[in-house]
């Protein structure tokens, strides 16, 4: 379902928020309407595609493969919705990296992938192995070459050792889907650290900063849409457009799962933090919801024209269209960024993206 700000809007200007921002209030909803139903719905989704992995390499064919690729698809969205989350458990055990090994700017992930594929590495086709390799080798990026890549159709008829590698691939993303969400709900796990802000166990002084933390992961989740996964991708013009650069472009989910990306920000924010806007300063999540829908629009539009990625960028007007989502999503940026914190009394400071 599309999370949007404007019916939370509509209802605020009908139940102003209180003249004090609740903080502690607004971080135990985010986390329970919000952080920890959609790290489930990541475990459920990894789950199904070990399940589907393994039907396809027990009875290899046309249906199975089309089982284990709708899987992917459901997996990848999933995904998209809480990329924003790299803080807390996602940090632990370089989870964040194994699950998701992007941007690979020299390659240098693929090559590995392809190099298991072509030797048939027999250490990558055990999931307790593969999980002790790069985390280039044992991610959805790397599940999704082992099927939708080059030589991906012959899964169909039964490529074994390329079957059992993407199988292993399948068990680890769910054993890291599973370690996440434990690590958000476990006793004294990070949910917990968030709501007891201020605790000697929590490495949050306030829930103010816990708030804080949750702004800065949706604002810099935007800003990798718009300058990582589009405008690096689509260049100056189509003829310097580079889309390979962009994720899941083999699978043709890279619209899709931009579309889940900017989802999953306004359901963060429609979750909780909108409501600790002053009255007065109701206006912001106004602005943030005319930005998001005009970005979300001009994607939807193109993904409902049928063409690929690779091939809306390399033409004219879906180039176009594409470099005007920028203009939308810089303006979402500063108002997550600047006009939120500044109308909570908030700093952001860091960015963690500062200096890509």
């Amino acid at each position: 379902m599309r999370a949007t700000l404007t019916a939370f809007v509509l209802s605020f200007a009908i139940a102003p928020a209180l003249a004090t921002p609740d903080f502690e209030t607004a971080v135990t909803t985010v986390i329970e309407r919000v952080v920890v139903p959609a790290h489930e719905s990541f475990s459920d989704a990894a789950t199904a595609q070990a399940i589907t992995m393994e039907r396809l390499c027990a009875q290899p064919g046309t249906g199975s493969l089309v089982d284990a690729r709708a899987a992917f698809e459901t997996l990848a969205l999933a995904w998209s919705r809480i990329e924003m989350f790299r803080f807390g458990p996602a940090r632990t055990e370089n989870r964040f990296e194994k699950l998701f090994y992007w941007p690979d700017r020299k390659g240098r992930g693929l090559k590995q992938v392809q190099a298991i594929l072509a030797t048939e590495d027999e250490t990558a086709s055990a999931a307790k192995r593969l999980s002790q390799k790069s985390v280039a080798v044992q991610g959805l990026p790397a599940l999704e070459f082992v099927l939708f890549g080059t030589g991906a159709d012959a899964l169909e008829s039964g490529s074994t050792f390329r079957c059992t590698y993407g199988q292993a691939i399948a068990s680890v993303v769910a054993d890291n889907a599973t370690a996440l969400l434990t690590g958000w709900t476990e006793a004294d796990g990070f949910a917990d650290a968030m709501r007891n802000a201020g605790s000697m166990e929590s490495p949050y002084q306030s829930h103010q900063e816990a708030v804080q933390d949750l702004l800065r992961a949706a604002s810099e989740q935007v800003q990798i849409v718009r300058d990582l996964k589009i405008s690096a991708s689509i260049g100056a013009g189509p003829e310097k457009a580079k889309p390979k650069r962009a994720p899941f472009w083999r699978s043709d989910l890279t619209m899709a799962t931009m579309i889940a990306n900017l989802d999953g920000v306004a359901a963060l924010l429609s979750g909780g933090l909108v409501a600790l806007l002053p009255e007065d300063e109701i206006r912001h999540a106004s602005a943030l919801d005319f930005e998001m829908s005009q970005a979300r629009k001009t994607l939807d539009g193109l993904k409902s024209t049928g063409s690929d990625w690779t091939a809306l960028a390399g033409q004219t007007e879906g180039h176009q269209k594409l470099s005007y989502t920028l203009i939308p999503l810089a303006g979402a940026i500063r108002v997550i960024a600047e006009s939120f914190p500044a109308a909570l009394g908030l700093t952001l400071g860091f960015n963690s993206l500062d200096g890509d």
